[in-house]
This record gives C-alpha cells, structure tokens and sequence, in this order.
C-alpha cells in the first residue's frame, strides 16, 4: 500500500474537475440560449453565422429602406392627386369659357382669375413637395438619358460638341518588368456608381527590361481583365487609364501596384462632355430627337401632324426665360437640357454618364440589381405645357382644353409610374422578409441552443460532479486502512 501518491484520489479529482468544466458550460448555455458563446465553442460555426448576421441585418435595412421608398412614393403621388383635381377643374373652366354666351372682359376674365390661381398652386406643389428635404416634383428626380443624334432642324443652328475622351489618369513613372517572370499589377479604382473595385493581373514582359515591352505587356493584361471598366493605353512608355464614360461620373484611379511597389498617379482629369447645341433663330423652329418631333409655338399657334408642341410666350426662344420654359417642357419626354445664353439649348448625348433619378437601396449588397431607381418629372404649369393658357378669350378656352387634358394625361402617366414602383417595393418587401426569416432560421439553428437537450447534458453532468465528490471521499479515505497495519 502506498501513501505519498494517492491514484485514486487523483483520478477522481481529476474527473470531478471536469465535469464541474462541463456543468459551468451547460449553465453559460442554458442562461444565455445561444450554443456558441465564444470562438471555442464552435470556431467554425461562429464564423458562419456571423456573415449570417450581416446578410440578416442588411434584409432588416434594406426592408426598412424599402418602405421609407414607399412612403416617398405616396408623398408624391399624395401632391399629384391634388394636381389632377385642380387640371379637371380647369378642364370645366376651359369647356365652360368655350362657349359663346360669356363675355370676354366680364365672365371669361372671372374664369381665367381662377385658372390662374390653380396654376400658382400647381407651382407650389411642385416647388414645395418633398420628403425628407429632398424635393420630389421639382424636376430634380426627373433622371434623364442622354439623346442621340437631332435631326430634322428647322430654323436652328444645330452645332456637335464630341467628347475628347473619358476620365484620365496616367502613371508619373515608367513601369519596369524582369524578363520572363511573371508581376502581379494590382489596380484600386472607384467606378462610376462610386464602389470600390479592385483588379489583380499577373504580367510577363517576355523579352526585355524597359517601358518598349514592359508598359505594354501590363496594359495587355489589364484591358483583358477590366471588362470594359476602363481602358489602358501606353503613351512614351507611361500607363494611361481611360474611363470608358465620358463626363464628372467616371472612374478614379485610387491606388496602382506593381510587384507590391506602390506607383504615382497623375490626379484623374475629367472628360469633355458630348452635346448638342441647338441655337434657335427664328420662331415656328422645329427639330426632332430620338424619333419625336417637336416645334417652338405660342398659344393657339397650329401645330403640324406629328410634332409636340413646346410653347414660349412669342413662339421663339430668343427672350429671357424662355429657353428654360422650353428646357422643363422637354424633361416631360425623358430629355435632359440645359440653356447656354438666351437662345441655345445643349442637349448631352447618349455617351455621357448622367444622374438617374433618386436609388433606393433595396437589397443587402451594393449591386446593381439591388438598386431601384425613382424617377419624377417636373409637374410645374410650365413642364406641363399650360402655363400660358389663358381663357380671356374664346378662342384661348378652344386651345387650353387640349392643353389641359394632355396635362392631365401627365400627370396620370407619372402617377401609374409611381403606382407601379408601390407595388415593385412591396413585393420587394415582402421577398425581404421572407429571405430575412429563413436566413434567421438557418442562423438560429446554428447558433442557439436546444434547451431540452443542454438540460438533458446539465442533468447528467450535474449527477457526475455529485458522484465524482462523492468518489473522491472514498478515495480519500482508502490511505486510513495503513493505520491498521500500525496497530
């Protein structure tokens, strides 16, 4: 019999200290209800529903991003309800000035004094509407696209501005490979949307050891990778990086690497524009974009088969405020302009990158498939083309009807567009939603306990601490029996 070392003792202390390791975790886990409270509970389960959680936490926004787009939506289609019913009631007043029993300078002046009330609060709506501070009416959420190539010019002095190129950037140093080994070229760069973007290309200058084969080998390998995203030319041996849109929203070079090395950058320079500058010279001018055809007219003015009519107080645009009223009539058909002088509007062409609209982020990643766009037109008097309408005369009341209803006709379209965004964003949330609770659910699997089982675990490991104190008394007790011998 031995004394100094008790093995049984040991061994049950040692058990005892285990078990009271496993009811310490089991106690953690049924007061917390999660199966994984530290990295050492499960490393890799862990690291999965961690990038679960993000996934359900960018769900939860982008749910609540898209019923914030909802609630922008019924903001605007709220003010254009409003809208509708001041144009029918200017439809009646029109109709009513039509006829032949009212005098011009008693009654039709008595129905144009209301008419021009309902259109300085069409004004207003269409200033002051806005959610958030971000106005919805006013034409800023109008987007836009560029226009091809204007045709048919009558009484116009038509000029192209043709973009140079795109954005620039080019390398202050020339690039250098080692022949016949292989150089990794990093690229950071912003594209036009403003994300984040990075390519990696290994280069081989197969030859020699200078910019003649090296800057070429690098530029080669960089076009077959950037899709299209930007194009790299050499120029005295240096690297030139072009945006493949014209305009402020291309790309911009961040950071260029090569074999690791960090290269200088010459600052981004902006490309030129493409546009079109129309100069009207005469009144009655007529042009046409993108298939439709448009003519300058004043009030009661006949229009030609075919054409649009874009009205100024006189029938030309060489007066002050009149190239702008041409300018918001135009962004009624999706066509963008901005006035140069009194008399020249500058259409952008198709080539040149433009704002589009307001974007909602309705998705839990930065991709273009998550992004929706809401666009509203400008609903003022003068973008609906009845800011000069004028009932004071009978002949006036003739033309304002068709004007009006065409207005009307707007106003309808912009609203079933609206509508239709509406039910766009709730299917989208209602997809959100479901996505969000099955993702949770695979998370919860993963990451929260079973409490039946845990207390399952917690009774039994509960009974072996009890049993393993227990044992570790009797083995305590086992040296006494040397006593015996001493007797």
């Amino acid at each position: 019999m031995r004394i100094q070392h008790n093995i049984a003792a040991l061994n049950s202390y040692r058990q005892l200290g285990s078990n009271n390791s496993s009811v310490s975790k089991n106690l953690e886990k049924l007061s917390s209800g999660y199966r994984i409270n530290r990295a050492g509970d499960d490393a890799a389960g862990l690291a999965i529903s961690e990038k679960m959680r993000a996934q359900i936490t960018g769900l939860e926004t982008a749910t609540k991003n898209a019923n914030d787009g909802i609630s922008l939506i019924q903001t605007a289609e709220g003010a254009l309800t409003e809208v509708h019913s001041m144009l029918n009631r200017m439809v009646e007043l029109a109709d009513q000035s039509a006829n032949g029993t009212y005098q011009d300078a008693v009654d039709r002046e008595n129905l144009q004094k209301e008419v021009s009330s309902l259109k300085s609060e069409i004004d207003r709506i269409s200033d002051s509407t806005n959610f958030n501070g971000i106005n919805l009416l006013d034409g800023s959420l109008a987007g836009g696209k560029g226009v091809g190539n204007i045709t048919n010019t009558s009484n116009i002095t038509k000029t192209d501005v043709v973009a140079t190129s795109g954005s620039q950037a080019t390398t202050n140093v020339v690039p250098t490979l080692t022949a016949g080994t292989p150089t990794e070229v990093e690229v950071s760069y912003l594209d036009k949307n403003g994300n984040n973007k990075t390519i990696k290309v290994m280069a081989t200058d197969p030859t020699g050891t200078d910019e003649t084969t090296s800057a070429p080998a690098i530029a080669d390998a960089l076009n077959k990778a950037s899709n299209g995203a930007f194009e790299v030319t050499v120029n005295s041996g240096k690297l030139t990086f072009t945006d493949g849109n014209t305009g402020d929203n291309g790309f911009k070079i961040t950071g260029l690497k090569i074999g690791g090395a960090d290269q200088s950058m010459d600052a981004a320079s902006a490309g030129t524009d493409a546009k079109i500058e129309l100069q009207f010279t005469a009144a009655d001018a007529k042009f046409t974009v993108d298939g439709k055809n448009f003519q300058i007219a004043k009030q009661g003015d006949t229009i030609a088969d075919g054409y649009i009519g874009l009205y100024t107080d006189n029938g030309q645009v060489a007066a002050a405020g009149q190239p702008e009223a041409v300018s918001e009539q135009l962004k009624k058909y999706g066509i963008s302009t901005t006035v140069s002088g009194t008399d020249t509007l500058v259409f952008t062409k198709t080539d040149v990158a433009m704002k589009d609209g307001l974007s909602l982020q309705i998705g839990d990643t930065a991709d273009d498939f998550n992004q929706l766009s809401v666009k509203v037109g400008s609903m003022s008097s003068s973008s609906l083309g009845i800011s000069s309408v004028d009932l004071s005369t009978q002949s006036g009341a003739k033309s304002a009807v068709q004007l009006i209803k065409d207005a009307i006709n707007t106003v309808s379209s912009t609203r079933g567009d609206l509508g239709a965004l509406q039910n766009r964003l709730e299917h989208t949330i209602n997809n959100l939603s479901v996505t969000s609770e099955n993702m949770t659910a695979a998370e919860s699997r993963i990451r929260d306990v079973d409490m039946a089982k845990e207390m399952m675990n917690y009774t039994k490991n509960n009974i072996l601490v009890q049993a393993s104190q227990s044992m570790l008394a009797q083995a305590n007790q086992t040296p006494q029996g040397v006593l015996q011998l001493l007797k």
